[in-house]
């Protein structure tokens, strides 16, 4: 298994989740009513507990290994937090300040609005991770197989 195989699980549930959303947010009377408002609470609560997972598998164990590696990996892998590391937080306001069915219906329009914002962040972020530092992350474990293994 790639070091990254449940990191890029993670990603497709998250894309999944975001796509549920989407949906819900586009169709009528969508977020407006109370079940809608309800369903997009159940919806950020189980997008929030994924999140929280992989932000921390990443920022705890993935981007530290890599930034210690040196080289090319390293470069990415800072270039990467400089550039997206404040969309934990980020999304952490946004899930707070969002969490409740009577919040969402007192701005419907304002929750519309931070949602593309942070889903349109987290969606670049999945993209250049997946296509640019997961393949490097497992380039750099199948180099290191031959020292574990021996």
């Amino acid at each position: 298994m790639s070091r990254t195989a449940n990191l890029r699980r993670q990603h497709d549930d998250a894309v999944a989740i975001v796509g549920e959303f989407n949906a819900l947010l586009a169709g009528r009377p969508g977020i407006e009513t109370r079940d809608g408002a309800f369903q997009a609470t159940l919806l950020l609560a189980k997008l929030t507990g994924l999140l929280r997972i992989h932000f921390a598998q990443e920022d705890r164990q993935l981007y530290p290994s890599l930034m210690a590696s040196g080289g090319r990996a390293a470069m990415i892998a800072r270039r990467f937090v400089d550039e997206m590391g404040d969309l934990g937080p980020t999304y952490g306001a946004f899930a707070q300040r969002w969490e409740s069915a009577a919040r969402i219906l007192s701005d419907p329009r304002g929750f519309r609005r931070e949602s593309k914002a942070v889903f349109t962040a987290l969606a670049d972020r999945i993209t250049r991770e997946n296509e640019q530092l997961y393949p490097i992350a497992d380039a750099q474990m199948d180099a290191d197989a031959p020292l574990r293994a021996a």
